[in-house]
């Protein structure tokens, strides 16, 4: 095969990773909210913030989040560092702005 990545276009059928775990339910935990899920729109938030956009190659706070998502009691652990409660402050803000705006649209 070619040495560049391989490129998946949506064909509306159901074939990948992302598809079963969009699918998958956890027991115990509920499905997340409608304004909760990954849309252009929330990703487009998220890019605008520079911060944000840096989380994601740094691996104390993908650590963190991957732990709070897991056991909310973690959050005690990261609650007092700087950089970690930053992020969860400003990710919590655009969820919050999300909500608001899912509110105003759907009443």
């Amino acid at each position: 095969a070619g040495g560049g990545p391989e490129v998946f276009k949506p064909t509306g059928q159901k074939e990948g990773v992302l598809d079963e775990l969009k699918d998958m339910k956890i027991p115990g935990r509920p499905e997340a909210p409608e304004w909760m899920k990954p849309s252009e729109d929330l990703l487009k938030k998220v890019n605008q913030d520079k911060e944000l956009v840096s989380a994601v190659d740094n691996l104390k706070i993908n650590k963190a989040i991957e732990e709070v998502s897991k056991d909310p009691q973690a959050w005690n652990k990261y609650k007092d560092d700087p950089e970690v409660s930053s992020y969860f402050m400003k990710m919590m803000g655009v969820f919050g702005k999300q909500f608001e705006e899912h509110e105003a649209k759907n009443g």
